[in-house]
């Protein structure tokens, strides 16, 4: 990830909307940029900004709210943390029919192609939807380490945030995920290489119980006997945590 020189960062800062920086705080702290409220064109910011990561080392998020549940943070964003072991720590007898037992990672897609163009699709569904249209800019080599680099407390109530990033990391070498943005509890993410059998997907709908299980309570609530049909189509995966 390259680092961001003062003079281009106070470059980057004039060409941004209203906002200003929250970190970082410490120097092992990741640099992060949040607007000052909602953006206009949020969506149009969020797909240039990401077009331009690789030159300014910062991945954007939509934001429903500007500091949104949000604690930077340093150390290496989770990265001790195992996204297999988090789901057999959680597994339970009757966590996910028709598996009796933990049935393993999801076999991973065997390509993945133009993750970007699906994920700016999600952003400006986002963002159309009026779900998250504030911008922050954060500094990590991927999008699956925000959540852990920022300490987001969105998932508090059932996982921590470095695990969370370790399973966004396992879904983003597997299907393609990126991460487009965060509700107040919510995470938006797109998928760029659906799963495209049967077992695949099975095992990637237990994958998404052990991780959010309160999807699967609220009004109207997925299918439990359909749900990996759904994961095979999707573009866009939503969590929401109580």
């Amino acid at each position: 990830m390259p680092e961001t020189s003062k003079e281009h960062l106070r470059q980057l800062l004039d060409e941004l909307p209203p906002g200003r920086l929250i970190g970082p705080s410490h120097h092992t702290y990741p640099l992060v940029w949040m607007s000052d409220g909602a953006v206009m064109d949020a969506a149009d910011w969020w797909k240039r900004m990401y077009a331009r990561r690789g030159e300014t080392g910062l991945y954007p998020l939509l934001l429903e709210y500007p500091d949104d549940s949000c604690k930077p943070a340093g150390g290496g964003h989770g990265a001790e943390a195992d996204a297999e072991a988090y789901f057999r720590s959680r597994w339970a007898d009757d966590s996910w029919p028709p598996f009796e037992e933990w049935p393993g990672l999801a076999p991973p897609a065997p390509t993945v192609t133009d993750a970007g163009a699906g994920a700016g699709e999600v952003a400006t569904a986002v963002a159309r939807d009026g779900r998250a249209r504030c911008l922050a800019l954060v500094q990590v080599a991927r999008g699956a380490d925000a959540p852990a680099a920022l300490r987001w407390l969105g998932m508090g109530n059932h996982m921590t945030a470095q695990e969370l990033s370790a399973v966004l990391r396992s879904w983003e070498d597997r299907f393609g995920v990126r991460v487009v943005g965060f509700g107040h509890g919510s995470l938006y993410v797109s998928v760029a290489a659906q799963p495209t059998d049967v077992h695949q997907a099975r095992a990637l709908a237990a994958e998404h119980y052990l991780v959010c299980p309160d999807v699967f309570h609220e009004e109207p609530a997925p299918d439990w006997t359909t749900y990996h049909e759904e994961l095979m189509r999707l573009r866009e995966w939503r969590f929401w945590w109580d």
